[in-house]
């Protein structure tokens, strides 16, 4: 048997030198063809350009605050010292049930108690009052895509900026835009091992980002005033009312002393003296209450800002921002290549099939 019958393959297997001289031919067609090669990819290439023109998202803004919350108190466990938690910044206290702390506070700033305040604010739009919500539908740019069907929301006005008197076609609304904007609004804290918290807002409106940024701030830090120094603002209600009492007594009390010091004068024996005098002593006393009161009355005020949450915006966002749009790459790429491919599948069965048609005519 000779060495050429023992390096013979079988007919159904292929040897290197076969696979390349293939290819050689394959690339050989190819030139011979590359108009149709050519104009096929470049078919591809505008489909797929195309497609990815007419899927394009239209371009977002970002608008991005920087912030860090603190209390100026020295309670630990009644101030904003408690924010550094809720985002995950490990303070060592064991957990707690407290409204702002952990999970408690991530699923508080996703409420519609939070979302519905702030979208009833009025801001100022071009030196005019406007509720944000009606901002909000003008700008948004979701009349035009997500709701265009919606023929109620494309002329709907909020009139009322208190919830508790907006209508039930007004309350609806509200919702709708929360599920809308909710996905769009995040507050995180991106590094653990600072305390530092980022507020991120992206809309199709740059003006619109910024001002619902600073307004969502704006309503969760007035939230945590509000419900931090509840009970304080509660006594400091009862201490000016008694501030308010002394005051009109005490200028009642010296009224009548010094009206009945006059009627004394006037005669030539002084009669009443217990009375003057009694009057007198109340007028005194009545002045040591007044006076002590006020100075509770300062010292209440002076620690409820020393005990009120107060927030640092360490980067704050600045208009205008840059334009944020999908890449065209994916789309061209994909078509591009479809063309190219399928314009080779093309030439080769082409050549192919000429080949079978020449075998069947002999």
């Amino acid at each position: 048997m000779s060495a050429k019958q023992h390096t013979s393959l079988p007919e159904d297997q292929f040897s290197l030198e076969d696979i390349v001289l293939k290819v050689i031919k394959l690339k050989q067609l190819i030139v011979a063809n590359w108009k149709i090669v050519t104009i096929a990819t470049f078919i591809g290439m505008a489909c797929g350009l195309s497609w990815e023109l007419i899927t394009r998202k239209p371009p977002v803004y970002t608008s991005k605050i920087l912030f860090n919350m603190e209390n100026g108190g020295s309670s630990p466990s009644g101030g904003l010292s408690d924010l550094a938690s809720a985002f995950g910044v490990n303070t060592g206290a064991a957990p707690s049930s407290n409204l702002f702390v952990g999970e408690n506070f991530n699923e508080l700033i996703r409420t519609k108690n939070l979302y519905n305040r702030a979208l009833l604010t009025k801001v100022k739009v071009k030196g005019k009052d406007e509720i944000f919500a009606n901002y909000f539908l003008r700008k948004s740019g979701i009349r035009e895509i997500e709701m265009e069907d919606d023929e109620e929301i494309q002329n709907f006005q909020f009139k009322h900026s208190n919830y508790k008197e907006c209508t039930v076609k007004e309350k609806a609304q509200l919702r709708n835009i929360q599920n809308f904007l909710m996905p769009l609004t995040d507050i995180a804290n991106e590094s653990k091992k600072a305390s530092f918290v980022t507020l991120t807002v992206i809309t199709r409106n740059d003006t619109l980002s910024y001002v619902w940024s600073y307004l969502y701030l704006k309503t969760i830090t007035d939230f945590y005033i509000e419900t931090k120094t509840k009970k304080s603002k509660d006594l400091l209600v009862l201490v000016e009312n008694r501030v308010d009492s002394l005051r009109k007594e005490l200028y009642r009390t010296q009224g009548a002393a010094a009206k009945f010091a006059d009627q004394n004068q006037q005669v030539i024996v002084q009669q009443g003296l217990v009375q003057q005098q009694r009057l007198a002593t109340n007028s005194s006393q009545l002045q040591s209450l007044y006076y002590e009161a006020v100075r509770s009355l300062d010292n209440m005020r002076f620690s409820m800002v020393k005990e009120s949450p107060l927030y640092s915006i360490i980067d704050d966002a600045e208009l205008p921002f840059p334009k944020e749009t999908d890449r065209i790459t994916k789309g061209t790429i994909i078509g591009t290549v479809l063309g190219l491919l399928l314009s080779i599948l093309y030439v080769v069965f082409s050549k192919t099939m000429g080949k079978i048609t020449n075998k069947v005519e002999e």
